[in-house]
């Protein structure tokens, strides 16, 4: 099996939970909406798992699939408790963050682009933080990490191959779902940007695992 017959199989699948995971919010079935929002994450480790196996690694081993393990517990504990759903994302940015590091060393411009990314978040929310109290540090630590693994990954299809283009789309698919979702918890956006934050996010899972596929035999 490759990634393209995989993805056959799996895009579908996607299309499916995004659907349905709508489908129950409108409906006022939220504890419902949740286990669909949860089954189309996990489809992230699935990918992640089959094709580590295929590979004949432990999947276990790996931080990159414990990356996508921890996404799918936030995505449930997002909906109950922000703050501690937040966490969980930061400790699965971790965990890619020493994946990606792992695949190619940061180089000198990995610091700038770092900054970058930092100086972004704050600036989108420079309006909310003085307002943030005890919730500061987490707030201000969490883009921290998720800079971290955008300005790892954005270099990798120059240091490691195109392979790694996917990975890189991914990440910066990722970093722009959660600052809308950081944006629309503090802020409260428009309900009709929930859909672009689901769709870039389950995209960003898609692409992140695409280069485990990319030594698999074709």
């Amino acid at each position: 099996m490759n990634l393209y017959t995989f993805s056959a199989f799996i895009l579908p699948l996607w299309g499916a939970f995004f659907a349905l995971y709508f489908l129950l919010r409108r409906a006022g079935l939220m504890k419902e909406s949740l286990i669909a929002k949860c089954g189309g994450s996990f489809l992230g480790v699935g990918s992640a798992g089959l094709a580590l196996c295929l590979g004949g690694v432990n999947p276990f081993s790996q931080p990159v699939f414990w990356f996508f393990l921890l996404c799918t517990g936030a995505d449930a504990l997002l909906e109950i408790q922000f703050v501690p759903g937040m966490l969980v994302f930061g400790g699965a940015h971790v965990c890619l963050v020493l994946w990606l590091w792992g695949a190619a060393p940061p180089v000198g411009w990995s610091l700038l682009l770092w900054a970058l990314a930092y100086l972004t978040a704050f600036w989108l929310f420079r309006k909310e933080l003085p307002k943030l109290g005890k919730l500061t540090a987490p707030f201000c630590l969490y883009p921290g990490i998720l800079g971290a693994s955008l300005a790892l990954a954005l270099p990798l299809p120059f240091l490691a191959g195109a392979a790694w283009w996917p990975a890189a789309v991914g990440a910066l698919c990722f970093f722009i779902s959660d600052m809308m979702v950081a944006k629309g918890e503090l802020s409260g956006l428009s309900s009709k940007y929930q859909k672009p934050v689901m769709a870039l996010y389950w995209a960003a899972l898609y692409l992140l695992g695409c280069p485990l596929w990319a030594g698999l035999p074709q």
